[in-house]
């Protein structure tokens, strides 16, 4: 199986160009994760949390319609939630990834209305989110590093056995790194640590913000680190 790379990219934020997701298609982009606005996105730090706040979030659903309509077909689309996000709107995604414990009322409504559904699994590992990713239809997307979201100078190498933990424990959905991954370096890392692929947030936002050819370079990167 060719390794994932699944991309963040922002709802409703005015200082990222919706246009900006042909970008991702030209450069390979398996999944296109798309970030609901939060109120308090505990997990992410200053980049997520920054775009977050500038968003509009009365227009995220807006957002994501417009934006499945520029995918077309050519990228799947992942919707990622605190909580928040509309069942209607998610319903038109491929999947959602709702940041919240297992038994969260509102997590158990979006994932019956979505297509596909990814599981979190923060560090430590707990066992009932492990339990929650060994029924995951799209992906388990594992948290790479402790702290918030956030580019890191390196991967931990401790993820290759946390992987081979969560495959033990009966995990078939493909498992993708994400929290620092921000290279080609990287991602390179993540598959010779056992990864199915990875989750690139705050470097994509930051490339984003500062133009065109800084993004189509990274996303190029991130690619070509996959594949090797």
């Amino acid at each position: 199986m060719t390794p994932r790379l699944v991309v963040y990219f922002p709802l409703a934020d005015p200082a990222v160009r919706a246009d900006l997701l042909e970008l991702y298609v030209e450069a390979g982009v398996d999944v296109v994760e798309f970030g609901w606005p939060a109120r308090d996105p505990q997990l992410d730090g200053a980049d997520v949390r920054a775009s977050m706040a500038r968003a509009a979030t009365g227009d995220a659903a807006r957002a994501l319609a417009d934006a499945l309509g520029r995918l077309a077909g050519r990228a799947r689309a992942l919707v990622m939630t605190y909580g928040e996000a509309e069942v209607v709107a998610v319903a038109r995604a491929d999947a959602v990834l709702v940041v919240a414990r297992p038994g969260d009322a509102r997590r158990k409504a979006l994932e019956a209305a979505s297509k596909g559904v990814a599981t979190f699994l923060p560090l430590p590992l707990q066992n009932e989110d492990v339990e929650a990713a060994a029924h995951a239809s799209f992906y388990a997307m594992l948290q790479a590093a402790p702290g918030v979201t956030g580019p890191r100078a390196a991967l931990d190498p401790g993820n290759a056995e946390r992987i081979g933990a969560l495959r033990a424990a009966g995990v078939t959905a493909p498992i993708v790194l994400g929290f620092g991954v921000s290279s080609g370096e990287h991602a390179r890392a993540a598959v010779a640590l056992g990864a199915d692929g990875i989750v690139v947030g705050s470097a994509a936002l930051r490339a984003a913000l500062d133009g065109a050819h800084e993004l189509a370079a990274l996303l190029k990167d991130l690619r070509r680190g996959l594949d090797g």
